[in-house]
């Protein structure tokens, strides 16, 4: 089994950083990136919060989900490249919550 992880960091000012993580082995790859800061339901399995004009993108075994938030801090989900939306069917949400344990798991804000 090939098991490979990467983390890059870049930030001009704490809240404004980016950050890139890839992980993968024969059996499968993620890519998780993010601008800003990302802020999750106690449960770990849903977004509550972006840091304005902040992103999400994770990407597992070719399905991507995307969470931008405006000037406002309203988030907005794009699945797949498809159509923006701010409430996910059941299916997307299952997706968005693996997209956020696999963040937790690789330390998302734990600086």
């Amino acid at each position: 089994m090939v098991l490979g992880l990467s983390v890059l960091v870049s930030a001009c000012h704490m809240n404004n950083r980016h950050v890139i993580i890839t992980d993968g082995d024969d059996r499968g790859s993620t890519r998780i990136e993010y601008a800003g800061r990302a802020f999750f339901n106690i449960n770990g399995t849903a977004i509550t919060h972006i840091t304005p004009n902040g992103y999400v993108k994770y990407k597992r075994d070719g399905r991507e989900l995307v969470a931008e938030s405006d000037k406002q801090g309203e988030i907005f989900y794009r699945i797949n490249d498809g159509e923006k939306q701010t409430h996910l069917n059941a299916d997307d949400s299952l997706f968005l919550a693996r997209a956020v344990k696999d963040m937790i798991k690789h330390g998302h804000n734990k600086d």
